[in-house]
């Protein structure tokens, strides 16, 4: 009865599609979730290290000064920089008659060298000796950590903050890569900003110490978000709230609550996470749960079709490098989702679960190249899911179609690129790619989609979507006169998206290529911000999700508190 109410199901549906676009479910409803990227919150700026005495210039000979022959020399106290380029940095001083403001010369040099690797308490200088065999010995102290005196302010433990910067000890030698990194992954923390570090002095020869100071930021932080971004189907305006409640264990915790909208209920999602931190070194662990429900409207009101995604998340993320300008995280997701779409006007329903592990490397960049300020991302994935279906006849149905179920495997890039010309024009392009392995087709859930605010926008989310594809967007902007608090700047751009199916074998096969151009315009004022974008058609596809239309406006407005 099952099968036969499922053949009447996909003849009532066939009635309603456009140019045979399939009825929406929740895989490709999920697709119209994001949270806004360009939400700015409060930065925390990285300080800089006070109590750091400058390498002066070399003194001055006064030719006044006995001078001794140096043949050789020999480096004492070295780790971190090798004997071999130590000497090479100095080996225009070797086979010369050298007076003793030569020789300090000869230590500051390589004092300066260790400066700038970051050792900024490294120092080298000349001890005494008796000069045989025309050979200059050089000590070097490079400088051990001494301890770490936190003054805290903040609403994390002090115990969690003098954890982080311990954990920079076990290098022993004091660098600013590894204070630095200290300093950051406790500002990655909710409820605590590292507002001054000061070094001095250490009880031991050689050491150094660090005073600490934190102060607490807000208890909590949002953002309110209004938009057109959603479905015909399920209602285009929506509004979404986010809001994290910083360190509410006095862990450097959070917990982050997200909600969104649609008007008239199409749409709605409920998100609830917590992340902590698990080890000082940077290492964060994190849970979340989602709910997604959806009701078609429209064309597809007569269907009474509706649907949800339930999805449990666990997260872990670490810092393999964690800098002022540069950062590449390792991070591992798992989720369970649970996923049924039903039809009542046929009494008919599909309910299958989906297990998926990704691990990715994300890394970022910001340097300045011929003198053009430049920001990079970078974004690489590996998923390995599996999907089932509750009951046999759903799982006979997918087997003679699209035959998603089962072990799948994917691979996703994601690149970023932004170059400043001048303080006013810029360009930045962005590139996402996907490819299902083995030619497996996968669940709606699990495609890339190259419609909507994230992709070719003037075409509809669910216009495209499949297993294999990718995204470009390139756009230029120009910065326009700031008007008091009042920031604007215009832009014009071009989006150009591909998806094509892994495996045509059982299903009608998809290979689209979407195309638009338009301009943008965003705006900020303190705390508020508006995004919006006017696009075309760049090709004549007539659009078949929605009925066709050649132009289409996308606003995006909202309040950081």
């Amino acid at each position: 009865m099952k099968r036969i109410n499922k053949i009447i199901t996909l003849s009532l549906i066939s009635s309603t599609m456009l140019f045979g676009v399939e009825t929406p479910k929740v895989g490709n409803i999920i697709k119209e979730i994001n949270p806004p990227k360009n939400v700015i919150k409060d930065k925390k700026e990285l300080i800089e290290i006070d109590g750091v005495k400058k390498v002066t210039s070399p003194m001055s000979d006064d030719k006044s000064g006995k001078t001794v022959l140096v043949k050789e020399f020999e480096i004492e106290g070295n780790s971190k920089i090798s004997t071999a380029e130590i000497i090479s940095a100095i080996k225009e001083y070797k086979n010369k008659e050298l007076s003793f403001s030569d020789m300090q010369k000869v230590a500051t040099t390589i004092t300066k060298l260790y400066r700038d690797k970051g050792y900024f308490v490294a120092r080298a200088y000349i001890p005494v000796q008796d000069m045989m065999e025309a050979t200059l010995k050089i000590a070097i102290i490079e400088g051990e950590i001494g301890k770490y005196n936190i003054i805290n302010s903040s609403k994390v433990k002090d115990s969690i903050v003098q954890s982080i910067f311990d954990e920079s000890k076990k290098d022993k030698i004091i660098s600013t890569q590894n204070l630095e990194r200290s300093i950051l992954i406790a500002n990655d923390l909710s409820g605590v900003i590292v507002t001054k570090a000061n070094v001095k002095p250490g009880s031991q020869v050689g050491s150094s110490d660090f005073d600490i100071e934190t102060t607490t930021t807000n208890d909590y932080s949002g953002y309110i978000v209004l938009d057109n971004y959603g479905s015909r189907y399920t209602n285009k305006n929506r509004a979404m709230i986010g809001v994290d409640i910083n360190s509410p264990f006095k862990l450097g915790d959070k917990l982050s609550i997200v909600g969104l909208q649609s008007n008239a209920g199409g749409l709605k999602y409920l998100n609830g996470a917590y992340e902590t931190l698990l080890h000082p070194s940077g290492l964060k662990g994190g849970l979340g749960y989602s709910y997604t429900n959806y009701k078609l409207s429209d064309k597809y009101a007569n269907l009474d079709a509706k649907g949800y995604l339930k999805d449990f998340n666990i997260n872990l993320s670490y810092p393999i490098i964690r800098q002022r300008d540069r950062n590449l995280y390792l991070k591992f997701n798992f989720d369970n989702k649970k996923i049924k779409d039903e039809i009542r006007s046929t009494n008919d329903s599909s309910e299958k679960e989906i297990n998926v592990a990704t691990l990715s490397l994300d890394y970022s960049n910001s340097e300045v190249i011929n003198s053009f300020p430049t920001s990079t991302t970078f974004l690489a994935s590996l998923t390995r899911g599996s999907l089932s279906f509750d009951n046999e006849a759903d799982l006979q149905t997918d087997m003679s179609g699209a035959d998603t179920n089962g072990a799948y495997s994917k691979l996703y890039f994601e690149a970023f690129k932004s170059i400043s010309f001048t303080p006013r024009i810029s360009l930045e392009g962005t590139l996402k790619y996907q490819h299902a392995l083995s030619k497996k087709n996968l669940d709606g859930s699990e495609d890339l989609s190259i419609g909507g605010s994230q992709g070719v926008k003037v075409y509809p989310t669910s216009e495209a979507s499949a297993e294999n594809g990718y995204v470009a967007t390139i756009e230029a902007k120009y910065l326009l006169p700031n008007i008091n608090n009042y920031s604007h700047t215009v832009g014009i751009f071009y989006d150009r998206a591909r998806a094509y199916a892994a495996n045509n074998t059982n299903v009608t096969g998809i290979d689209i290529d979407l195309q638009d151009i338009g301009i943008s315009y965003y705006v900020s004022y303190k705390d508020f911000f508006v995004n919006s974008y006017m696009a075309w058609k760049m090709n004549s596809d007539t659009i078949t999700s929605e009925p066709d239309y050649n132009s289409k406006f996308l606003v995006q407005a909202g309040w950081v508190f």
